[in-house]
C-alpha cells in the first residue's frame, strides 16, 4: 500500500514523536512521583537516568564480548540499569532526601543538585570526559509499514523501546492506583502531617518512592542508549530540566499530568523539527511552555484535589 508522500511524511513524524515520547513520559513521571509527596523541586532525575544509562551500556558491552543473543543483552542491560538506579535512589533517599524533607525547599533542591554534581563528576572521571557508544543490538533492523516514494518504517529497537516505556507507565499507574503503596502515596501527597497522625511511615513511603522513581528514570536512560547508541556524563543536566518542564506543564506533581506533559514535549519538539531548523528547537519549545504556564499556571492537567495546607 502506497501513501501520498506528504501524508507519509507526517505519519513518519508521528512515529518519531511516539518514540521520543517513550523517553520523555517515564522521566516526567519519575519527577512527578517524588514532587507529588514532597512538594519540592527535585533536579536529580536526569543524572539518575544518566547513571543508569552507563550501567546499562557497560553491562551490554560486557555481554557483547561473549557473543550473547541480542535479546538477552537488551533486557539484561535494562535490568542492570534499573537495579543500579534503584540502589542509588534508596541510598539518596536514606542519606539525603529524608533528612532534608522537613527543611526548606531550597535545602532540598540544593541536596538534589549536590547528588547531580557528584554523579556527573564520577562519570566524568570514569569515562575521561569521552562519549561511550554501543553498537546497534539488532543491526539496524526495521519494519517497513508503507512503501512508496516516501517509505514509512520503525526500527526494531525503537519498537522495543516504546513497548518497554508503555509497560513501565502502565505498571506505575497500576501500583499507584490499585495497591496499598499507591494508597499510602496518595495519602502523603494530599497531607503529609495527617498521614503521619494516622500511623503512616512517611519516611518509608518517600524512600520507596525514590526507588521507584529512579528505576523509572533508568528506563528513559536505557531508551537513550539503545535507540541512539551514545551517552556522555553531561547529558543529565538537560534531561533533568526536561523532566521538570514536562511534569510542570502537565500539572505540577500529578502522574497523569506528567504523562500529558511528556507527550506534549515530544510532539512539540517533533513538530518543530519537521517544519523548522532544529537549531532553535529547545528555545521554541520552552518558549511555548512558558506561554502555556502564563495562560494556565496549573498546567494542562489541573488536579481535582490539591495538596492540603500543612501549616
Amino acid at each position: 500500500m502506497e501513501l501520498d508522500p506528504q501524508i507519509a511524511y507526517w505519519v513518519q513524524q508521528f512515529i518519531n514523536a511516539a518514540v521520543l515520547a517513550s523517553f520523555y513520559v517515564p522521566l516526567a513521571m519519575a519527577y512527578a512521583l517524588v514532587q507529588g509527596i514532597t512538594n519540592k523541586i527535585f533536579l536529580s532525575f536526569g543524572d539518575f537516568a544518566m547513571y543508569a544509562t552507563f550501567a546499562a551500556i557497560y553491562a551490554a558491552l560486557a555481554l557483547l564480548r561473549f557473543d550473547v543473543d541480542p535479546w538477552v543483552i537488551t533486557f539484561a542491560s535494562l535490568a542492570v540499569g534499573m537495579a543500579c538506579a534503584g540502589g542509588l535512589g534508596h541510598s539518596a533517599a536514606t542519606n539525603i532526601f529524608i533528612p532534608l524533607r522537613n527543611r526548606s525547599s531550597q535545602a532540598f533542591m540544593i541536596g538534589s543538585i549536590g547528588i547531580s554534581i557528584a554523579l556527573q563528576e564520577a562519570m566524568r572521571v570514569l569515562t575521561g570526559s569521552k562519549d561511550v557508544w554501543l553498537s546497534p543490538l539488532f543491526d539496524m533492523q526495521s519494519f517497513p509499514l508503507f512503501s512508496g516514494s516516501f517509505p514509512i518504517q520503525i526500527g526494531l529497537m525503537q519498537l522495543i523501546a516504546v513497548a518497554v516505556s508503555i509497560a513501565s507507565v502502565l505498571l506505575i499507574l497500576g501500583v499507584t492506583n490499585f495497591t496499598r503503596f499507591g494508597l499510602l502515596w496518595h495519602a502523603c501527597a494530599q497531607n503529609e502531617s495527617l498521614a503521619k497522625l494516622t500511623g503512616i511511615d512517611t519516611d518509608k513511603v518517600l524512600r520507596w518512592t525514590c526507588v521507584a522513581s529512579a528505576m523509572l528514570a533508568s528506563v528513559s536512560g536505557w531508551i537513550i542508549v539503545t535507540t541512539s547508541g551514545g551517552i556522555n556524563f553531561s547529558i543529565g543536566i538537560l534531561l533533568g530540566f526536561k523532566a521538570l518542564f514536562a511534569s510542570v506543564i502537565g500539572g505540577f506533581g500529578t502522574i497523569e499530568g506528567a504523562i500529558k506533559g511528556g507527550l506534549f514535549l515530544a510532539f512539540a519538539e517533533t513538530l518543530w523539527t519537521s517544519v523548522f531548523p532544529s537549531d532553535y528547537r529547545d528555545v521554541a519549545v520552552f518558549g511555548v511552555i512558558v506561554l502555556i504556564l502564563i495562560i494556565h499556571p496549573d498546567g494542562l492537567h489541573s488536579p481535582y484535589q490539591r495538596r492540603e495546607s500543612e501549616a
